[in-house]
């Protein structure tokens, strides 16, 4: 190429054909948040990056549909072994077809089939730890794709230390080749909240209430909430749990355990809940129950820590790493103690606001424009 002519810069897609809309949980949160932190950039300083998404992508995400090329996958991803067969055949023939220079696979893993090199996002490794969460097919296939991801990619991303250092201990990959990409919380945005008002109006709650933002998966410990909940209205009897999030394994053991102890009016089950009504209950909750078995991040913890919430999660996996002093750990195995953190937030206020305080100075830490210049970094890296 001649010294004046001017060079076009390689062209990066991302396979996003994983991506069901509400159904993967927080692995979405995470690569639609990396993608606007990339539109926060200067147009020059973001490279060129296409989206391989299913056709309801767009619908979803409209801003990112109206700032990024998209590839839309010939399958509607409601089927997953389809939805695997078209990554490893439509996606590797559409990345070679588009000139895509890299490929980044954000939903954990990498197909079997590709033409074009890859980084992979690897959000965790819980089919490893709680195996009995995982149907059979899905834990085999695991078992094979996730060490053949890790090996084979010229990066590997992780959001936090914890899966980090659990990749390199599962399948040996050298230090040097994986980087941690944190989740990105934006600023909070208070003309967007609901107001306090319309909040309890709108989910019946008159009194002091917690909340938990999780599908309910088996990892996400919802029993454990309910048991502590049980404890707490002896000596609280107007307190409320609100429990937002899409249906997963759990729901039929989790209404039969509110039926089993009584909790029929302490307890909100609200479905997945507009975020504006979800920032709305952080501000005015007394505070974010996280008592989730495993996680590779956690950004609902950030997420409410943002609004000025006071958290309680589990001291396990990546949680500690995440909270940092800026909440109370608790351990995923005793209700009790849960009920006991429950407890002191309801009856200090003083602790309330300090928590809060700290929360929005940690949750400051994370942000989507910082996670999406690392993002880039890396993208270069594996260039």
């Amino acid at each position: 190429m001649g010294k004046d002519q001017p060079r076009s810069e390689p062209q990066i897609g991302v396979n996003l054909l994983w991506l069901v809309p509400g159904v993967v949980g927080g692995s979405e949160g995470y690569i639609t948040a990396l993608l606007h932190g990339l539109l926060q950039m200067p147009a020059a300083e973001r490279p060129n990056i296409s989206l391989f998404v299913l056709p309801s992508f767009g619908a979803a995400h409209p801003l990112l549909a109206a700032n990024f090329p998209l590839v839309i996958a010939p399958v509607s991803g409601s089927q997953r072994p389809l939805r695997v067969v078209t990554e490893n055949t439509w996606l590797a023939v559409a990345a070679r077809y588009h000139k895509m220079a890299l490929m980044h696979h954000a939903g954990g893993t990498m197909p079997f089939v590709r033409f074009t090199p890859g980084v992979v996002t690897i959000h965790d490794l819980q089919y490893r730890t709680y195996p009995e969460y995982f149907r059979g097919i899905k834990r085999r296939f695991l078992a094979v794709a996730m060490p053949m991801s890790a090996r084979s990619a010229k990066l590997v991303l992780t959001s936090s230390d914890f899966v980090r250092l659990t990749v390199i201990r599962a399948f040996g990959v050298a230090k040097d080749r994986i980087l941690i990409i944190p989740h990105g919380a934006d600023v909070a945005h208070p003309d967007r909240t609901t107001s306090e008002k319309d909040i309890r109006t709108r989910y019946g709650l008159p009194g002091p209430f917690f909340v938990y933002p999780a599908i309910t998966y088996p990892h996400k410990n919802h029993l454990l909430l309910l048991d502590a909940l049980a404890e707490v209205v002896l000596d609280h009897p107007d307190v409320r749990l609100v429990l937002t999030g899409g249906e997963a394994q759990m729901e039929t053991e989790i209404n039969d355990r509110i039926t089993t102890l009584g909790l029929t009016d302490n307890v909100r089950r609200t479905g997945r809940v507009r975020s504006a009504d979800l920032e709305g209950m952080y501000e005015h909750a007394v505070g974010m129950l996280f008592p989730s078995q495993y996680e590779g991040f956690g950004l609902p913890v950030v997420e409410a820590m943002r609004q000025g919430c006071p958290v309680v999660a589990s001291n396990a996996t990546a949680l500690p790493e995440v909270v940092a002093d800026a909440g109370i750990l608790a351990p995923t195995d005793s209700s009790h103690a849960w009920a006991l953190a429950m407890r002191r937030l309801l009856d200090d206020p003083i602790l309330r606001a300090t928590l809060a305080e700290h929360g929005k100075a940690r949750a400051a830490e994370f942000s989507a424009l910082a996670s999406a210049r690392l993002l880039v970094e890396a993208y270069r890296l594996a260039l």
